[in-house]
């Protein structure tokens, strides 16, 4: 494929989302208002972007509807998931709170909900009598190995067409992005 071909026509349509005649997808309407806009130089940019907050926001919804499938939301099996991978299978309800960035307060509460459908249960940490460990339970290790599974299949269609290469290609730049959003956060 050569370099993508901003006029506004299309060859091929999947609702806004549409093929140039270079073969690159775009959507149709982001593109028709970045034009409108005057965005000529980084129309590219832009559409790049919106295009990643799109598809960011499909697999946000994708995972929701995943989690609620199995009875859970997603919040509940980012800890369960968190917790399955933890060595010990439990950790400080802080350190959950930051590795998910979300409050003490809504950790609480994302436990409280696990604990009662005892899929999590609080022990004190026997390092620190002030602080309470997450642990996962037998019910919540039976229920993430279910979603594990099912998890894979669900994942491997996502990626349905990409090359290997594709998919490197597609972690390396996503990543590249991150860490370009860092390096503009610390000089701001």
């Amino acid at each position: 494929m050569g370099k993508p071909d901003l006029r506004p026509h299309a060859v091929l349509t999947h609702g806004d989302i549409q093929s140039d005649a270079a073969g690159y997808l775009h959507d149709a309407a982001m593109r028709r208002a970045v034009i409108e806009m005057g965005g000529k130089g980084s129309v590219e940019v832009l559409e790049a972007l919106a295009a990643l907050r799109l598809a960011a926001k499909q697999i946000h919804d994708h995972m929701e509807r995943f989690a609620e499938s199995h009875g859970l939301s997603d919040s509940r099996v980012r800890v369960l998931t968190r917790l399955y991978h933890s060595p010990s299978r439990r950790q400080p309800l802080g350190v959950l709170a930051e590795g998910l960035n979300v409050t003490p307060r809504t950790m609480t509460d994302i436990i409280d909900v696990l604990e009662r459908d005892g899929l999590v249960k609080r022990v004190p940490d026997p390092a620190d009598r002030r602080s309470v460990l997450a642990q996962i339970t037998d019910a919540g290790l039976e229920r993430i190995n279910a979603m594990r599974r099912h998890a894979l299949a669900k994942q491997a269609a996502i990626a349905k067409g990409f090359t290997a290469d594709q998919v490197v290609q597609l972690r390396h730049l996503c990543l590249r992005l991150v860490q370009n959003l860092n390096a503009d956060a610390e000089g701001s």
